[in-house]
């Protein structure tokens, strides 16, 4: 079931995807909604996290990637540049724009003629990053930076659907490269260590708001450099099949 404004708690962010139309030309209300909740935030909801939203674009059903998308916004034109990845360039300078602003595939330079059937798949991604990398945080800075999250995930829903956006429920905690140490969680309450349960997906972590809370933990330390995000809620037995599933593939692969 995709469409594109249905979220999945995917690792460290949600993600949608969509296929879309033959049209070239569309309004563009939902993303510059999408993007205003994340890039004009008030002050208070990103002192704690640093929000962003990525949109890639790849070209279905034998029709090529765009390579810039163009927002009309009355008399003015702001050409975004796809780079070969297929990713928008710069989606932060949407924000502001009308909600009468419309958007345009370009390739090469045209728009192209609208087409029977679906032309391009575009999947959207969210992140929401800790600021701080000293590796100590308060459970209640933990809580806080998840809050402000789901505050801002609730800006991104169009209005009038009649669904609630999920909350930000749990945090995230990886390396900073493929190659880098792992880093080290410990919670503590007073000083002391207490136990928190922590799923696992490749290297990986995850840990769950309500189990910080039910363990009384007060603080988090980490040892090594990392990447520390909020993120939607998991199921913990979801997260263990799936990396069982992935250890066994890694298993049954042919050795080369």
């Amino acid at each position: 079931m995709k469409n594109s404004f249905t979220f999945a708690g995917l690792l460290f962010f949600a993600s949608s995807s969509a296929a879309q139309a033959g049209e070239a030309c569309r309004s563009a209300k939902d993303m510059i909604r999408m993007v205003d909740a994340f890039y004009s935030a008030d002050a208070d909801r990103v002192d704690i996290i640093e929000p962003s939203v990525s949109l890639k674009m790849t070209g279905i059903n034998g029709h090529p990637t765009p390579t810039q998308m163009l927002f009309r916004d009355g008399g003015a034109e702001h050409y975004l540049e796809i780079d070969e990845a297929g990713q928008l360039q710069n989606i932060e300078k949407v924000a502001g724009l009308s909600k009468d602003a419309e958007m345009c595939r370009v390739i090469n330079g045209e728009i192209p003629e609208p087409v029977e059937g679906d032309t391009t798949s575009a999947n959207i991604s969210f992140l929401f990053p800790y600021r701080r990398t000293d590796g100590e945080f308060t459970v209640e800075e933990l809580r806080e930076g998840a809050k402000d999250g789901s505050k801002i995930m609730d800006g991104v829903a169009p209005g009038g659907l009649g669904f609630a956006v999920p909350g930000l429920k749990a945090i995230a905690l990886k390396r900073v490269s493929e190659d880098a140490p792992i880093p080290v969680a410990t919670f503590t309450r007073k000083g002391e260590p207490v136990d928190v349960p922590i799923s696992t997906f490749n290297s990986d972590q995850f840990m769950r708001l309500k189990d910080i809370k039910s363990a009384k933990a007060d603080m988090l330390t980490i040892q090594g450099d990392y990447d520390l995000s909020a993120m939607f809620k998991f199921d913990p037995e979801d997260m263990a099949e799936a990396e069982t599933k992935r250890l066994a593939a890694l298993v049954e692969q042919p050795a080369e």
